[in-house]
């Protein structure tokens, strides 16, 4: 069935994505890009293959992933019965809302450990531990999700959230940036120790590096993203 075009700024009718996420500042980000090219210079990183580094302008921390606009709506519009002009108006509202879930105010994380996700373990990431205020922002982000689908006839959230691949992974939080996909060769091993680098109060470095010896995790800051994430060639508005 074509849907029909939409009047909300386009990104219905593109079937844009919607995220709840934040982005490293400035410093940050070059801390995390630091931080991924001490990796790539890893032997044991790279065994098995070369990972896929994430690009800079795709760095963030997911708080709520929505998915696309038109792929969602297949499933709730099974799950539901909700009409597109309905479907419309209601993810209007749900926009409106993560938005105004969203910090307000940068928030600072400490890193916690690289570690691999996915299914075959194949994406490396920086996991972070949650601050209160994350926590905060990630409960009224997945409030304004329950909302909305609840507003889409799905009564039981919990049930249809763990089901679609969408949003299996909305309603816990575990803090993460995602270095490098495609990923295949060993972790290195942490070892614990102080050092003024990086920012890290925890001091945990990760094997060495050829070219200063130490690879230290660096704590990150972040800002608010606009809930329609951005395509190639939009300004990142943070």
């Amino acid at each position: 069935m074509a849907l029909p075009e939409s009047p909300l700024s386009g990104y219905l009718s593109g079937n844009r994505r919607l995220y709840a996420q934040m982005r490293p500042d400035a410093g940050s980000l070059e801390l995390i890009l630091a931080l991924q090219q001490a990796l790539a210079a890893l032997t044991q990183v790279n065994d098995g293959g070369r990972p896929r580094w994430i690009p800079e302008r795709q760095v963030h921390l997911t708080l709520i992933h929505f998915g696309k606009v038109r792929d969602v709506y297949a499933a709730v519009s099974a799950a539901g019965n909700i009409s597109w002009d309905e479907y419309e108006e209601r993810l209007a509202d749900y926009v409106a809302a993560t938005e105004a879930a969203m910090p307000r105010e940068p928030i600072l994380l400490e890193p916690a450990v690289l570690s691999r996700f996915g299914r075959h373990g194949r994406t490396l990431v920086l996991e972070y531990f949650p601050s209160s205020a994350l926590l905060r922002a990630h409960e009224r982000a997945y409030a304004a999700l329950e909302v909305f689908l609840n507003s889409c006839g799905i009564p039981d959230v919990g049930a249809f959230t763990a089901a679609d691949p969408n949003f299996m992974f909305a309603s816990a939080l575990r803090p993460h940036i995602t270095l490098a996909r495609g990923f295949a060769g060993t972790l290195p091993a942490p070892v614990h120790g102080g050092s003024p680098c990086g920012g890290s109060r925890h001091g945990v470095h990760y094997g060495s590096a050829p070219e200063d010896g130490s690879i230290v995790p660096a704590r990150v800051r972040l800002e608010s993203m606009p809930v329609v994430y951005p395509e190639a060639g939009d300004a990142v508005v943070v």
